[in-house]
């Protein structure tokens, strides 16, 4: 189609030059074209050519005719592209109702979903989702309360408030619900911790796909796209971060995970090669970040607190790591060419991951309330 319009383009320059001279000897015009790469070339022309008025006019004629033909030509093939992509949105809108009647059903007690096989079940919990058994809201809730309060030991017996939200997928169209269990006590009494569960819709039918906790020490942010960022600390020199997110099947994938480590507890690189370096009790001010991404271990370092003397040290402890403990140590270029290609091998769009727009969570009105 652009090599067609191309020939047109150049017809019509070349008969627009004829059209105010007299017929005669005239000179080739410059004729310039595009290649498949977008480079503007010019094409060489072979000198001087004789173009007689009745020529003129039957390229004129002739241009205008394929120029006709081509205009044709392209109002059919749109209105065929129009029609097809009208007809395949109008399907997406429909399986988009569907589901979200499915969704509805749920949250109002009418439509059960089934705990997936492949759900991740907690090692450190006893009391986990059954597989293949299916729960309505208020089955989810009653194993909310038995799975975090224990009426022999709490006063507190419930959660708190349910809430519920809508997010996006990366990899297609698809849209997952997730509900929210607020008030859990995980890290203390009365304190704001909750739990997530995912449910997604395969074929008119509600699966929990999987879940996630937040307390105290660990922040969630969910994003209307389906991604999830999650951080906390373990200590005041060990803080982590990660950012995940969840497919069209209801699963939720890690991105990458980090661990943020800075003064001392740069030593967790290694221990032995630190004291070597600074002494068993030294705290310098140098940062390092340890990333996993599909398995695989980067750092990274950040001397830029350090003095001069620190940074040489610094050096030697980054390269003894480096050369001894094979330390993978990456540039920033690197460590966002193993996120993009993990993004790649997840069907992801890795310039969807600057999209993080959160989440509005809309609170469930518990009927018994009423």
């Amino acid at each position: 189609m652009k090599r067609g319009l191309l020939i047109l383009f150049c017809m019509g320059m070349m008969v627009t030059g004829c059209a105010d001279q007299k017929a005669g000897i005239q000179e080739e015009p410059e004729v310039y074209s595009l290649d498949l790469d977008g480079n503007i070339q010019m094409e060489e022309t072979g000198g001087k050519q004789a173009v007689t008025g009745s020529e003129a006019a039957q390229s004129g004629e002739t241009a205008e005719n394929q120029e006709s033909e081509a205009v044709s030509a392209s109002k059919d093939s749109t209105q065929d592209n129009t029609g097809a992509q009208s007809g395949e949105s109008a399907s997406e809108d429909q399986d988009h109702a569907n589901t979200q009647d499915l969704y509805s059903g749920f949250l109002k007690n009418e439509v059960p979903a089934i705990v997936r096989n492949d759900y991740l079940q907690s090692d450190y919990r006893t009391n986990n989702l059954e597989s293949g058994r299916a729960y309505t809201f208020a089955e989810l809730g009653q194993y909310v309360d038995q799975s975090y309060f224990d009426p022999e030991y709490m006063e507190k017996t419930t959660y708190d408030q349910a809430q519920y939200t809508y997010v996006g997928c990366l990899d297609n169209d698809a849209i997952n619900l997730l509900v929210k269990f607020i008030g859990l006590n995980i890290y203390s009494p009365g304190d704001d911790s909750f739990a997530v569960y995912v449910l997604s819709e395969e074929n008119g039918q509600l699966y929990l796909t999987g879940e996630y906790e937040c307390w105290a020490r660990s922040y969630t942010e969910q994003y209307r796209n389906g991604l999830c960022r999650s951080g906390g600390s373990s200590g005041a020199g060990d803080h982590y971060d990660g950012l995940s997110a969840f497919l069209s099947d209801g699963k939720e994938v890690s991105i990458y995970e980090a661990e943020i480590l800075s003064g001392w507890w740069t030593s967790y690189v290694d221990g032995t090669i630190y004291s070597e370096v600074f002494g068993e009790n030294a705290d310098v001010p140098l940062e390092v970040s340890v990333y996993t991404i599909d398995g695989d271990m980067y750092h990274t370092f950040d001397m830029s607190e350090c003095t001069d003397d620190q940074k040489t040290l610094c050096e030697t402890y980054i390269n003894r790591c480096r050369d001894e403990a094979g330390v993978n140590w990456v540039t920033e270029e690197q460590l966002q060419e193993a996120v993009r290609k993990r993004c790649s091998s997840l069907g992801i769009d890795y310039n969807m991951l600057e999209q993080q727009e959160e989440v509005e969570w809309i609170k469930i009105i518990d009927e018994t309330d009423n």
